[in-house]
């Protein structure tokens, strides 16, 4: 797996569970909409591992890490 500027290469199942925990947190319902969102996005996957934008809510699939 190759690093890329601005993402960190995370477990996706990991991801999920961080997901899950902050909906659960979050007061704001935009906030809230924008992760249950990335949570069905991320569930949909197979891949093992993601690469996890540093900045923002955005995620890539890693090709060819089952």
């Amino acid at each position: 797996m190759k690093k890329k500027d601005g993402y960190n290469i995370v477990d996706r199942e990991s991801e999920i569970d961080n997901l899950i925990m902050w909906i659960n947190e979050t007061k704001s319902l935009s906030e809230k909409e924008t992760m249950k969102n990335d949570l069905k996005m991320l569930m949909s996957w197979t891949c093992k591992k993601i690469y996890s934008s540093e900045s923002t809510n955005s995620y890539i699939k890693i090709i060819n890490n089952k």
